[in-house]
């Protein structure tokens, strides 16, 4: 129990102190003036921005360490975690192969967004964009948000947390539900009028952390809610969709839904309940 405890608090501190410094680190008058005397020097504000990502990928390999030796040095307490997945930290934050045919049924299941937002972005005339636009916002919006968040609220707050929970059962599932909450609110304004315009995202954003950890488990391996987060991310810029996770218009979300299906019944059908 000790252990268990341990390693909870250290990931949720982290993770904690991650969140306050992406999120209030623009309020700080010494931010402020580095970020100017950055532009000054011609630093571009792509790499100024990265200060979060930054903040996000050292808590979840920080996390993963320090739980992993915490697990080391247990013998009886974590003897369920001494399996393939305790080996590393690489190994806690699910960056290993996990079961076989899961990227490929990622990849599968990206066709009717990928495919379809390609269609809507044709259609609407919003493609092809001026690679100006491209670039930024596939490194910004598929590649960056995908990886961080992935490692972050998934990695980190589940995978590494179930070193010490397990992978199964209440204490698990109240974890990623707080994991997915914190993920959802930090995709809208910490205001009563964000809260107001942003709900439906923040459910949306929920519901989609719930049901990346659930793959998570199944698969037991990031990469597949990876390349799913990177890819659905990737439809919805390429069918112009407005109002974040939370919007679009009923063809997009007719497609993610359909996503959403065939990742969830192939997963089913590929994998098996672990304990």
């Amino acid at each position: 129990m000790p252990q268990r405890s341990l390693s909870l608090a250290i990931i949720w501190l982290l993770a904690l102190a991650s969140v306050g410094f992406a999120r209030f680190r623009g309020q700080w008058p010494a931010y402020k003036s580095l970020h100017t005397w950055l532009d000054g020097q011609g630093v571009p504000g792509w790499l100024r921005n990265l200060d979060s990502f930054a903040a996000f990928m050292l808590a979840a390999f920080l996390g993963a360490v320090i739980v992993h030796r915490l697990i080391a040095r247990s013998s009886v307490e974590h003897r369920a975690a001494r399996s393939d997945l305790a080996r590393s930290p690489l190994a806690l934050l699910g960056l290993r192969s996990g079961e076989r045919g899961g990227v490929l049924v990622a990849l599968i299941a990206l066709g009717p967004m990928i495919i379809g937002g390609l269609v809507l972005g044709l259609r609407s005339g919003n493609l092809p964009a001026p690679m100006a636009t491209v670039v930024p916002g596939l490194f910004d919006g598929v590649l960056k948000a995908a990886v961080m968040e992935e490692l972050f609220f998934r990695g980190l707050l589940v995978g590494v947390a179930a070193a010490a929970l397990g992978w199964m059962g209440r204490p698990f599932w109240i974890n990623a539900s707080f994991a997915a909450a914190l993920f959802g609110a930090m995709h809208i304004k910490w205001t009563m009028e964000g809260i107001a315009a942003g709900w439906p995202t923040l459910l949306m954003t929920i519901a989609g952390g719930l049901w990346f950890a659930w793959l998570l488990v199944r698969w037991r391996t990031l990469w597949v809610p990876m390349i799913l987060h990177a890819g659905m991310n990737l439809g919805w810029m390429l069918a112009a969709a407005k109002g974040g996770a939370g919007g679009g218009g009923l063809i997009e979300n007719l497609l993610r839904a359909a996503t959403i299906a065939l990742a969830t019944w192939l997963t089913v059908k590929w994998t098996r309940v672990k304990r």
